[in-house]
């Protein structure tokens, strides 16, 4: 037997011990990549990791293998995974692109800070609705994908921009009530053009309220914002193209119209202004551990923390949030 059988059948058994101590292994102290649940990151790790992806193994060690071994956090355990171990062992990288000490996530939404409300958000509005077959691709508020079956609108200018935030009411939902009834639509676009009050419905709101074929093609409304129908916590929107030296976020699935954003530094809240387009602009941001505070239309408060994200993502990517909105 050659020295090189000697290395190979020392590793192999080296693994064999490392999987058949499964059970013995807690992921209370589970961190990424530590895929043997040995509280260290090491060559240990890496042979198994590598030995998983050649199939020689069929399982990792750690209890929740894809949280030790997912090191991109692109979902699966690959041979980039592998690569990265590699270059965190090397000491070329200090950090997997994956948080390496995953926190965990809250059960129930925190009980929120309030500022206050902005005045008569509620109230209910009226003015006129026309027909609109645009706004699913494209619109404004950079909401894509948009469900064809989904029911939009584009809203005035001066309202979709109200209170000086731009883009205020990007993706919020309103209750639109006309002769015929009322319907519950999604904000995605600025109906640039028409006065204060005004909307531009898709053909299938138009339907339920109206008929767009009286003179002028105008139906008579009244419209309020509502608690949007949706479950689950905010989903960040990252633009394709941000950096810590340019970074571009987004709030998704919100119950209520977002209206500020600020992110914690150096013992302070710093504002990130809100663009035209729907986005959090700003510059020079410490991606690595953002901690945001988040206000909504009635002055209600929330704080989240984002996962490190990557410099230079050049795709953009959607990323899960922690919380949400109280009713």
């Amino acid at each position: 037997m050659n020295f090189k059988k000697i290395r190979l059948f020392t590793a192999i058994l080296i693994i064999a011990a490392q999987v058949l101590s499964y059970n013995f292994i807690s992921s209370a102290q589970l961190q990424v990549g530590d895929v043997n649940g040995d509280n260290n990151v090491d060559s240990i790790d890496f042979a198994l990791m590598k030995s998983f992806i050649l199939k020689i193994i069929n399982t990792l060690p750690a209890e929740d293998s894809l949280l030790a071994g997912d090191l991109d956090g692109d979902g699966s355990i690959n041979s980039i995974d592998c690569a990265l171990m590699k270059q965190y062992l090397l000491g070329m990288i200090k950090v997997f692109p994956k948080t390496q000490s995953p926190a965990p996530t809250p059960t129930n939404t925190p009980l929120p800070e309030y500022s206050e409300p902005y005045p008569g958000w509620d109230k209910i509005r009226s003015g006129y609705a026309t027909y609109t077959g645009s706004g699913y691709v494209g619109g404004i508020a950079l909401l894509d994908p948009i469900p064809e079956d989904m029911e939009i609108v584009a809203v005035n200018k001066p309202d979709f921009n109200c209170y000086g935030v731009q883009a205020a009411l990007a993706g919020a939902y309103l209750e639109v009530t006309g002769p015929k009834g009322t319907t519950v639509v999604y904000v995605t676009d600025c109906y640039t053009e028409a006065p204060e009050g005004a909307l531009d419905l898709c053909g299938i709101s138009c339907d339920k309220i109206g008929d767009t074929n009286v003179p002028g093609g105008k139906i008579d409304v009244t419209w309020r914002i509502i608690p949007a129908p949706i479950t689950g916590n905010f989903i960040y929107r990252i633009l394709p193209a941000s950096s810590k030296w340019w970074f571009a976020i987004q709030v998704r699935n919100h119950k209520y119209p977002v209206m500020k954003m600020e992110y914690f530094k150096d013992g302070e809240w710093v504002d990130i202004p809100k663009d035209r387009c729907n986005y959090f602009v700003i510059n020079n941001l410490d991606t690595s551990n953002l901690k945001i505070r988040i206000t909504d239309i009635r002055g209600k408060v929330v704080t989240d923390i984002i996962d490190p994200i990557p410099d230079n993502l050049m795709n953009g990517c959607f990323i899960q949030g922690n919380v949400q909105f109280p009713d």
